[in-house]
């Protein structure tokens, strides 16, 4: 087996399928990643039963073949290697693949290619399409309010909901949740809702390419859910679990609405909550009186911090405590001139966007000490 790659494509396509690969040298599972070439294209493949993933790349096949590189250092060292081109060879006698580029040459150990769990597509599924960039700017607006706290699985992950041309996500860790929902070109062929592992669309995202208009077609069936773009094939097991109906959580009576200067206000938390990021509760309190919002925190330990803005206050006066960090990040994907707060006296407070009425953010408040 002889290839020909252009070095920056190589790593490309190491790059796609590195994080599936089953990097224990040590597994007695026949771990690696799987390379197959023939007729100018080299097929990639990894595949470590939670997701899987396969991808090509351009090649010069002067001898065709497949085997399968049981080296976890390979994307890294291709990185390495100088620009231009890098020849794989592998001489049947040998058990160890050979990367030559410049005066750098590399050999790997190979496992056999009979046992390795080739990466299928999946059957029977129903499926939309939607832009790269748009998934994208989903993910982003939502990931971050997924839990990280394992004990409650279903909440690590995204929730995705198909229905028609209707395509919202949302996450929650049970003390704020963020939702956002896009209107598909096409309508989906079948309605889906299932549970997506948070850290896969991290995955998925960095993988996506970069042109405005490329698209994304999901594909999913019962356990199942699966991203192709370009060349690209990406299946990732679902999270089990029921979900709960998200819609139910996001208020729809207040008794004060608060429009801020967006900016003005990312200033005034910033300038308040390194107070409350050393304080054991992560504690910020927002009185809303008079045409004016004082942020402040105190702790006798610490110290205290203040700061105040103009507000547009229409209903009640109100004093209200939340996390630091959970209002933090609503902050940093928010967009527009003005930001606009929607509160309850003993509630959720409902954080709308200026510019995208289909973004939606709800944060639970904490007691005062």
């Amino acid at each position: 087996m002889k290839i020909i790659f252009q070095k920056d494509e190589l790593a490309r396509a190491l790059d796609l399928v590195q994080r599936a690969a089953q990097n224990k040298i040590t597994s007695n599972t026949n771990n690696g990643i799987y390379i197959h070439a023939a007729k100018g294209v080299a097929e990639f493949q990894a595949n470590d039963f939670s997701i899987a993933i396969r991808t090509t790349c351009p090649a010069v096949t002067e001898e065709e073949g497949d085997l399968v590189v049981a080296a976890p250092q390979l994307p890294m060292m291709i990185r390495l290697l100088p620009a231009g081109e890098v020849v794989m060879e592998q001489n049947k006698s040998e058990g160890f693949v050979r990367f030559s580029a410049g005066n750098a040459v590399y050999r790997f150990p190979i496992r056999s290619t009979d046992d390795f769990p080739m990466v299928e597509t999946m059957e029977n599924t129903s499926s939309c399409s939607v832009k790269a960039a748009t998934l994208a700017d989903m993910v982003n607006l939502t990931q971050y309010a997924a839990a990280t706290d394992k004990q409650k699985p279903f909440f690590t992950g995204i929730l995705f909901e198909i229905k028609g041309s209707s395509f919202a996500m949302a996450a929650t860790n049970t003390h704020r949740l963020a939702a956002k929902e896009v209107t598909l070109d096409v309508p989906a062929d079948q309605p889906g809702r299932m549970i997506v592992p948070a850290s896969v669309m991290t995955d998925v995202v960095r993988m996506l390419p970069a042109g405005e208009e490329e698209m994304v077609k999901i594909s999913w069936a019962k356990s199942h859910v699966a991203f192709s773009f370009g060349s690209t094939y990406f299946i990732s097991n679902l999270i089990n679990g029921e979900y709960p109906d998200y819609h139910r959580v996001i208020p729809t009576r207040f008794d004060s609405t608060a429009v801020l200067d967006l900016k003005a206000f990312r200033d005034a938390v910033a300038m308040v909550s390194p107070i409350s990021r050393d304080m054991s509760y992560k504690t910020i309190n927002f009185n809303f009186e008079d045409g004016r919002l004082d942020i402040y925190e105190e702790d006798k330990a610490i110290g205290s911090s203040r700061a105040s803005i103009p507000v547009e206050l229409t209903g009640e006066p109100i004093h209200i405590i939340f996390n630091c960090f959970y209002v933090e990040d609503i902050l940093k994907h928010s967009r527009g001139d003005t930001v606009i707060l929607h509160l309850l006296r003993n509630g959720p407070m409902l954080v709308e966007q200026e510019e995208d009425k289909t973004y939606q953010y709800v944060v639970t408040p904490m007691r005062g000490r």
